[in-house]
């Protein structure tokens, strides 16, 4: 398998390669394959598995134009996009995007929301290079919330000291929820078995609580 490092959810530098990795290759297992996984820059990656020089590419978001490419697996996990606002705000939740116009938002340039965010240019949107530079604006107050990963948000207070997370709160609903993937070469003669595979053990693990045990044992939760 090959991936680029995208922390919380895998990495070259965390433990046991990160939670998605750990439950990638504990589906693998249950299907009696041992699986290995190589961090490298995202375009080499899908070019790598497009050609046949790596099996599979681990955490791809599906598109249609991918689809023509590459054959997907079941999805391995949920990634929820939203706002997180200060609590002091007194907002919890929106109906819609018009709710918000009274707000500033930090966004990171570059990042996808979900689409109808990103084109709502009535909205008080304030760009950073990054989404740490966003965190560190929202605790010091200087805008009301930020669009971001709430996995990688969690992340990002439990590695530093100075926050909390009980002084903010996830607001409803989601900006978009995306589900990752694993993918193989649709030229890879042995695609369907693989993929099998993989969905077989996964859907042994997600029935059997060993799926929402690896969750809890890396601080993450299934929606």
């Amino acid at each position: 398998m090959v991936t680029v490092d995208w922390a919380p959810y895998y990495g070259s530098e965390m433990s046991n390669n990160g939670v998605i990795t750990v439950i990638v290759k504990t589906a693998f297992q249950r299907s009696g394959i041992e699986a290995s996984i190589k961090f490298i820059p995202w375009k080499r990656a899908m070019k790598e598995v497009e050609i046949g020089k790596s099996d599979m590419l681990l955490g791809v978001y599906y598109t249609d134009k991918r689809n023509k490419t590459y054959l997907y697996s079941e999805p391995i996990y949920d990634i929820h996009v939203g706002l997180v606002a200060l609590k002091s705000l007194g907002i919890s939740q929106f109906e819609k995007l018009l709710d918000l116009i009274p707000y500033s938002i930090g966004v990171s340039r570059g990042w996808s929301n979900s689409k109808e965010f990103d084109q709502a240019d009535y909205l008080n949107k304030q760009g950073a290079t990054n989404q740490i530079l966003n965190v560190r604006k929202l605790f010091k107050k200087r805008i009301d919330m930020i669009s971001i990963s709430f996995d990688v948000f969690r992340y990002e207070v439990a590695t530093t000291s100075d926050n909390d997370l009980n002084e903010v709160v996830f607001i409803e609903p989601a900006l978009q929820i995306s589900t990752i993937h694993l993918a193989t070469s649709r030229n890879n003669p042995d695609k369907e078995n693989v993929i099998n595979a993989f969905n077989k053990g996964l859907a042994e693990i997600k029935q059997d609580g060993t799926y929402d045990k690896i969750l809890k044992q890396y601080g993450f939760q299934y929606y």
